[in-house]
């Protein structure tokens, strides 16, 4: 599916619902709770007494958006709930957003990149002919919807954005000179690295009940912290690792890949 984008509203920051709906592959009505949810209603404005209203969203909120809708329309958490759940944990979309929009750091001197940091792409997930959308285990994290109401956060221990980093670099050396040995070498280091099993760091987020999502540490007034669900088993605080192996049912969400897929409709690429 190709979507052809009258604005670049993902390095714009402004969608009108109709961005939003092609940018997931659905339709506006199909989208009417996640219009709904608070990250959207926060995000509303006005364009004017003539224009249609708009969403301003920065990288962050971008990616909560896709995986609010990655939670709903795999796991069937509903908007409101997933919405609830990334306001308690704020650094999930920020996690995943320094790799699905990255930007390399600020080089000192005369040495820093000519390429626009919007347009850095150093995993090459954005290119014309990158069609079909495949999970990178080394990089991708994860939602569990666990038992239909447990949330389990699952990322990489590895340093991410220092992945990143090292492949640009070595990328900026090589434009300027194809031959550099040294910036070879530097590359398929870091490109190895991607190709490798990663080690997970598994986060329990917390629990959803009824409509309300209970979040495992954050202050929430409306619910007290939530406990472990493994902690009658084992006494004390319980054990992630207990509950991500123990369940009835689990929903895994690849959220990197739900942030990726919505990037390349919305920037008007193929997504097979």
């Amino acid at each position: 599916m190709k979507n052809l984008p009258q604005t670049d509203s993902w390095h714009s920051g402004v969608f009108t619902e109709l961005d939003i709906a092609s940018a997931f592959g659905e339709s506006p009505a199909a989208l009417a709770d996640l219009f709904d949810c608070d990250t959207l209603e926060g995000a509303r404005r006005a364009a004017g007494a003539c224009s249609p209203k708009h969403f301003e969203f920065n990288a962050t909120a971008r990616v909560s958006l896709a995986v609010i809708h990655a939670l709903w329309s795999h796991a069937g958490l509903m908007p409101r709930l997933a919405d609830q759940a990334l306001s308690n944990w704020p650094q999930i979309a920020v996690s995943v957003a320094r790799i699905v929009d990255f930007e390399p750091e600020a080089s000192e001197g005369s040495g820093a990149s000519r390429e626009p940091a919007c347009s850095a792409d150093p995993f090459q997930f954005f290119g014309q002919f990158a069609e079909e959308l495949l999970p990178v285990a080394m990089l991708d994290e994860y939602i569990d919807l666990i038992d239909g109401r447990y949330l389990l956060w699952r990322r990489p221990k590895s340093d991410l954005h220092g992945i990143a980093t090292a492949i640009h670099a070595s990328q900026e050396r090589l434009r300027l000179d194809p031959q550099d040995a040294v910036a070879q070498a530097d590359f398929l280091e870091a490109a190895a690295v991607v190709r490798r099993s990663p080690e997970h760091e598994m986060i329990w987020l917390g629990s959803v009940r009824g409509e309300l999502f209970c979040p495992a540490s954050a202050a929430n007034s409306a619910c007290l912290p939530e406990r472990l669900p493994t902690a009658p088993m084992i006494d004390e605080a319980g054990d992630v690792a207990t509950l991500a192996t123990n369940y009835r049912s689990k929903r895994s969400v690849n959220i990197s890949l739900a942030a990726r897929t919505m990037k390349r409709r919305a920037l008007g690429l193929t997504v097979r």
